[in-house]
């Protein structure tokens, strides 16, 4: 069986074709997410955040919380909330939601983590922000995931100051 230069050539042209903008998309959400965990450091260094456990997410935010399971700092674009978990009243997870004029269905919009802290005060932290409604399908573990570390810091606090 006798293979010539032109379908070689071709076939390697197909894999390229596909291969390319994998490889360039890849890369560019590799360096995205690192200059993402760069900035979460340097804000946390200038706040005097101890960094303990960290997540850098898909919509380029960070979460994290300290050493001491005390604090959590989250951090996207250029804002940051640095929350006292022991101020934390109560912590679930929200969603918004469009509808969709043509078909009338609801789309996620956004899915994140709701917080209520002593004197009313109210914070919404978004871990996954979308267009169109694109879902990854483990947003919502993400979420519950941060939820349950920050309800167990907040025991854990509750519990050292009460003995």
């Amino acid at each position: 069986m006798e293979t010539d230069l032109t379908s070689i050539i071709i076939g390697l042209a197909s894999l390229a074709v596909f291969l390319v903008p994998i490889g360039y998309y890849q890369l560019h959400e590799k360096k995205g997410l690192k200059e993402v965990k760069k900035l979460f450091l340097k804000k946390a260094d200038d706040l005097g955040f101890q960094t303990g456990d960290i997540e850098i997410l898909r919509n380029h935010a960070a979460i994290g919380m300290d050493k001491n399971h005390e604090e959590l700092l989250y951090l996207h674009e250029n804002q940051f909330e640095l929350i006292e978990l022991a101020d934390v009243v109560h912590c679930s997870i929200y969603s918004n939601h469009k509808k969709d004029l043509d078909s009338g269905d609801g789309v996620i919009q956004q899915i994140g983590i709701h917080m209520k802290l002593q004197k009313g005060l109210s914070i919404k932290l978004p871990i996954f922000e979308g267009k169109e409604g694109t879902l990854f399908g483990d947003e919502r573990l993400i979420t519950q995931h941060w939820i349950g570390k920050i309800n167990s810091a907040h025991n854990e606090l509750d519990t050292a100051i009460k003995a």
